[in-house]
């Protein structure tokens, strides 16, 4: 949040109703949300929140449910019965999430 508002050029001035941002940070094991309020020269945090227990692993851990069993349906393949096909499936599942979240268009697994 600082370096936003250090580095954000066109932020209100002081007498202005100042400009609310909300920073979202997930990462692998936990996430962070936080609520800021800015005017040039001056920062506010309105509220912050965090969870240690939500992260991007837990997304990944859903698209790899979804897939076992997509897996499963359609090919009777149980991809939990064999560790190495499971760590693959882990580290495309990732790959996937990464893409989904700066894509909106239909996106492949590739395994």
């Amino acid at each position: 949040a600082l370096a936003y508002g250090i580095y954000k050029q066109d932020l209100p001035n002081p007498e202005e109703k100042p400009r609310n941002v909300v920073f979202v940070d997930i990462g692998h094991s936990s996430y962070q949300v936080s609520i800021a309020s800015f005017n040039k020269g001056k920062l506010k945090v309105l509220a912050t929140a965090f969870d240690p227990y939500l992260g991007g692993r837990n997304f990944d851990e859903v698209l790899v449910e979804y897939f076992c069993e997509d897996f499963k349906n359609r090919f009777k393949l149980n991809v939990k019965d064999n560790p190495r096909a499971l760590l693959r499936l882990y580290q495309e599942c990732e790959k996937l999430k990464k893409l989904m979240s700066a894509n909106s268009s239909d996106l492949p697994l590739n395994i």
